[in-house]
């Protein structure tokens, strides 16, 4: 036999022993990853934290719609006089907020006292001196809950729309998880403000001192020399 063929043979051998190889490391790489993403998917979150964990909010507005979240339940108590409704689950747990005549108080309650199909986020009422779900309530309630969360990100975009000024010099000030406290080094005197959308890219630069740029409706880098200019403010 040709000494080339052998070669070649042997050649195409190994190539699609690493392509099989490599299909099926893909393969299983794609099959866990659609596992792990189908159990984020099934996961319980309470209402709340998944608003919160979908929009950019400044801390004070953070605390204010977990603060606000018992109005909200309360408030619903005019349409029904007694709700049951679920903030959170830990292990077989369940944390209730009830509300009736004008309070509320936050309870716990075993899974086995509930109904088996309960979730995060339900409305319950006693019917027979039993836990039902109250799915007309549980979807009015939660409508409530994401009105008032709009309402609070509607007017802290409106208040930070007049902080991002166009060609202004920024300066890192502090940082507090993705957000980051600025100060206006173009405007005069002192104007600082709790930032909440800067740019994914610059989030592990932006440390305090960092001067920031605001240019065609976004934060971009423009210098280190912050705490020196603030000086310069002072000093002026």
């Amino acid at each position: 036999m040709n000494l080339d063929i052998v070669n070649d043979l042997f050649n195409n051998l190994k190539e699609n022993k690493f392509v099989q190889n490599f299909i099926k490391e893909l393969s299983n790489y794609l099959e866990n990853n659609i596992k792990n993403n189908s159990n984020c998917a099934n996961e319980e979150i309470p209402i709340i934290e998944d608003i919160l964990s979908k929009n950019n909010f400044t801390t004070g507005n953070q605390n204010a719609i977990r603060w606000n979240l018992n109005d909200v339940v309360l408030a619903y108590t005019q349409k029904n006089p007694e709700i049951y409704f679920v903030k959170d689950k830990k292990d077989n747990t369940y944390t209730i907020l009830k509300a009736r005549d004008g309070k509320i108080d936050e309870i716990e309650i075993n899974k086995k006292d509930m109904p088996s199909e309960v979730k995060i986020n339900d409305v319950l009422k006693i019917k027979d001196n039993i836990f039902v779900i109250d799915k007309i309530s549980t979807k009015e309630l939660q409508e409530n809950i994401k009105d008032m969360a709009k309402e609070i990100l509607d007017k802290q975009n409106i208040n930070l729309d007049k902080h991002r000024k166009e060609g202004h010099l920024y300066m890192v000030t502090e940082e507090l998880g993705n957000n980051r406290f600025l100060w206006d080094l173009t405007d005069a005197p002192k104007n600082e403000f709790e930032e909440v959308d800067i740019p994914k890219d610059l989030l592990s630069k932006a440390t305090e001192g960092m001067v920031l740029k605001y240019n065609n409706k976004k934060y971009e880098y423009y210098s280190d020399d912050g705490f020196e200019r603030a000086d310069k403010i002072h000093s002026s």
